[in-house]
């Protein structure tokens, strides 16, 4: 394999490229939340929460208050909406009665869900097949990676005592 020299310029470029290109994935990654949502009859919030709820191991609504950056109010909130529109149910633990959990009800992920996100998936991994094992680990390290700084700059800006003009 030859190996190619980058000049500054190149590696400029290449960057460049790459977060134009984060940009564009992020934009239509929200664009496509927000098409699903709507689908759904929810807020793209409320979907990412739904999201979050349906990996798998129970969630509190404190937990989904600290993953998501909400407010305890304002997921008490979302879920008393999303419980109403028979999305989500409260399940009190088997070990400790004072413990709720946030569990997504079967309609959640019912037919349109399943139209929905089924192709999706479907398209992610014809993608995804066209790469080799070492360039999926490649895609896996640096997304990861993604994920990490994105949490971070998330925290500073949430932690950023400046606001627009005329807000309060």
């Amino acid at each position: 394999m030859a190996t190619v020299k980058r000049t500054k310029k190149s590696q400029d470029d290449l960057l460049r490229m790459v977060a134009d290109l984060g940009r564009e994935v992020s934009g239509r990654t929200i664009l496509m939340h927000q098409a699903i949502a709507e689908k759904l009859g929810v807020s793209v919030t409320e979907l990412k929460c739904l999201d979050y709820l349906s990996r798998g191991a129970p969630v509190t609504a404190g937990r989904l208050a600290e993953i998501t950056g909400l407010t305890t109010g304002a997921v008490t909130a979302m879920v008393d909406r999303l419980e109403r529109a028979g999305l989500v149910k409260r399940e009190r633990s088997l070990d400790d009665r004072r413990k709720v959990f946030i569990v997504p009800a079967e309609l959640a992920w019912g037919p349109l869900a399943e139209e929905i996100y089924g192709p999706l998936a479907e398209a992610a991994a014809k993608l995804a097949e066209q790469y080799s094992d070492e360039e999926l680990q490649l895609i896996h390290e640096y997304t990861l990676k993604s994920i990490e700084m994105v949490k971070a700059q998330t925290e500073r800006i949430r932690a950023l005592s400046v606001q627009r003009p005329g807000m309060k």
